[in-house]
């Protein structure tokens, strides 16, 4: 579920399961890129006075080993909003098989999007390469 969703029915101290990798554009890094993680869900009110959450009033902690929260700040969204456009929500899941399975559709979306952007480019160089050879053919 996104946060929209799921703003309905957090409660703070609640453990849930996060996960989020996207691409805008495969020749630059990742929107956003959070494998899946077990997490608490914090009240905004404990964030350091120099942070900020925006468009939510609570924001996830990750879980350590131990048993303690992490001082990471996860935010429900990613950084591509502004003014009424919140950006695109993190995915969240109460379970982690849920999470891991919605984590390798995305990593499976992420190597479809990276396959047509290689056969585009070497389309496009075999091409010019082509051109190129034509050119030297015509000259000789």
């Amino acid at each position: 579920m996104n946060h929209l969703e799921f703003r309905s029915k957090a409660k703070i101290g609640e453990e849930v399961w996060v996960c989020d990798y996207r691409y805008n554009d495969v020749d630059n890094k990742p929107i956003r890129h959070i494998p899946p993680k077990k997490v608490v869900v914090v009240s905004n009110e404990d964030l350091p006075k120099n942070k900020r959450v925006y468009y939510s009033d609570f924001h996830f902690r990750e879980l350590k080993g131990n048993g303690k929260l992490s001082s990471t700040i996860i935010a429900p969204y990613d950084n591509t909003g502004y003014r009424a456009y919140t950006g695109e929500s993190l995915n969240i899941f109460y379970a982690k098989e849920e999470c891991v399975k919605h984590y390798l559709n995305q990593c499976m979306e992420n190597l479809r999007q990276f396959e047509d952007a290689k056969t585009r480019k070497t389309t496009y160089y075999n091409n010019k390469i082509d051109e190129i050879n034509q050119e030297i053919t015509e000259l000789l």
